[in-house]
């Protein structure tokens, strides 16, 4: 700076040159404090706020994903849910007709058995019946044996033909409610 023009500068702004010597050391000073925190503190403090910047999108970014997973995990669960669920519907299905088949097993089962019982009882009551006509067939024998031998050793007269018939049938009927 040349003197003459400072000299012109503090005639025109009232400025004395002291004034304007220390102004111009202050410009200086603060250029030169300007200067160097750009070079020692811009770049650092640019440096954080980038990884900065750059960690918290990585920390978004990851957010995403394990959002992403998380709702992936979820349709798969629900998924293998909806699968559960079909496939208890069918455990519950086969259990009901697997029940159907061994009730009708059983009625088949139990009607064979009950036709079975009742054709024995049949069976048993035609024995039965039969050793019941046996019984009264050699019942009537010996009772018509009896009469005979009665009949042949008595002299025949008709009262006494008819005593013996009665006499047979009070037997007889004697014969039949015993039995």
């Amino acid at each position: 700076m040349d003197a003459n023009y400072l000299k012109g500068l503090a005639y025109v702004m009232n400025f004395d040159k002291q004034f304007i010597i220390q102004l111009c050391w202050q410009l200086f000073n603060t250029a030169v404090l300007c200067f160097i925190l750009t070079k020692l503190l811009y770049k650092p403090v640019k440096k954080f706020l980038a990884d900065r910047k750059e960690k918290i999108a990585k920390q978004i970014d990851g957010a995403k994903a394990q959002l992403e997973d998380a709702q992936k995990l979820k349709a798969q669960y629900e998924m293998k849910l909806s699968e559960i669920e079909k496939e208890r519907n069918a455990i519950l299905d086969n259990a009901r007709s697997q029940g159907k088949q061994t009730e009708q097993q059983i009625i088949s089962d139990a009607k064979r058995e009950a036709e079975t019982i009742k054709n024995r009882a049949m069976l048993d009551i035609q024995r039965e019946q039969e050793k019941a006509k046996d019984e009264i067939k050699k019942q009537i024998i010996e009772v018509s044996s009896l009469m005979a031998s009665r009949f042949i050793a008595s002299s025949m007269d008709e009262a006494t033909q008819n005593r013996l018939v009665d006499e047979v049938i009070a037997d007889l009927g004697e014969i039949k409610w015993q039995s």
